[in-house]
């Protein structure tokens, strides 16, 4: 791999541990730090070309906010 080659002197440890990633393993650490970066989900999602299987929990706790935020109140009368 050409980035563990570039890194090899400064951090060995890491340039093996890339040696050894398989793809599966680098898509899923994409997916997981991707978002820390500014892209929203949907735009990680769609570039993994993915289902929206890795929206599901945020998508339930953005309802349970928004039902929390814009609950309609009784009026007392």
């Amino acid at each position: 791999m050409l980035v563990a080659d570039a890194i090899q002197d400064e951090r060995p440890a890491t340039a093996e541990k890339l040696r050894r990633a398989s793809p599966h393993w680098m898509r899923h650490t994409h997916a997981s730090h991707a978002p820390a970066q500014g892209p929203e989900l949907i735009i990680v999602r769609d570039n993994l070309r993915h289902s929206s299987i890795y929206l599901h929990s945020d998508e339930v706790q953005r309802a349970r906010q928004f039902d929390q935020a814009f609950v309609v109140r009784e009026r007392k009368r």
